[in-house]
């Protein structure tokens, strides 16, 4: 299981849940944002050499992180 972070506007991170795939933590991301009344208009990712997948969805200021 790795974990699924989302990080506010002030660089805070915070587990949101532990996920086994990366279809997983879409999922798991998509829950967060509706749950919350936010629309996501796209998706975007990238691996970052810290160990992360980070993933955009449209809010210029939080992000989400994946562990890989």
């Amino acid at each position: 299981m790795k974990n699924l972070y989302f990080e506010n506007s002030h660089g805070e991170r915070r587990i949101i849940a532990e996920v086994s795939s990366r279809a997983e933590a879409i999922d798991e991301i998509y829950n967060f944002c509706n749950d919350r009344n936010f629309t996501i208009f796209y998706v975007r990712s990238w691996e970052l050499p810290e160990g992360f997948v980070k993933y955009d969805v449209g809010s210029w200021s939080e992000f989400f992180y994946l562990e890989i």
